[in-house]
């Protein structure tokens, strides 16, 4: 089954609204984390929104697999680039133990304080042609609540939940997706 449809398939997955980073377009992000998946056998995608943290991915995903969903924003203003290009160099999935970052990876890079936070995969592909229905996912923290992005939250935890009905639901509705990804235990972690 290709990877979009076991993500599609998915009662919960990751849906993250992709933009450009750090002067860098999708297409070279995308390739660089394709060549990480292929040499190294994984690696971390920062994400640093309030609707995707490390417990949060953590605990859709458990005790299986998990999935992350690219799609296009809105409009092309609908994702603001990201502007910091501090490297990481560990991660913890508790901020208890630390680890290295794996040998041989490509850059890590984003804003690293805190909050930086980074989504583990062992697959990424961009081999996709499909539209996905975001009113098919209510929030994962508050499946009685629809899905929902703003400039800054363009990453959710999302459960399959009917939103259709919901008078808060978001304006567009269908967005295309542009990669889809395999979540790797960890699956999110602190980056410092």
């Amino acid at each position: 089954m290709p990877l979009l449809d076991e993500a599609l398939a998915a009662s919960e997955c990751v849906i993250s609204v992709m933009g450009a980073h750090a002067g860098e377009d999708a297409d070279g992000i995308f390739g660089r984390k394709i060549d990480d998946c292929e040499t190294v056998g994984r690696t971390f995608w920062v994400a640093r929104s309030a609707k995707a943290r490390p417990a949060q991915v953590q605990g859709i995903c458990n005790p299986g697999r998990g999935y992350v969903i690219f799609v296009d924003p809105a409009s092309p203003s609908g994702a603001r680039p990201t502007t910091e290009s501090d490297s990481a160099t560990e991660y913890s999935p508790d901020r208890a133990r630390w680890f290295p970052l794996p040998n041989g990876i490509g850059p890590v890079t984003g804003q690293m304080d805190t909050s930086a936070a980074a989504l583990v995969f062992d697959k990424l592909t961009t081999d996709v042609d499909r539209t996905v229905d975001l009113w098919a996912y209510a929030d994962a923290a508050d499946p009685d609540k629809p899905l929902k992005f703003i400039l800054g939250l363009s990453t959710a935890c999302a459960v399959r939940k009917d939103m259709s009905a919901h008078p808060e639901r978001m304006k567009s509705r269908y967005r295309r997706a542009v990669a889809v990804a395999r979540l790797a235990d960890p699956y999110c972690v602190w980056l410092r």
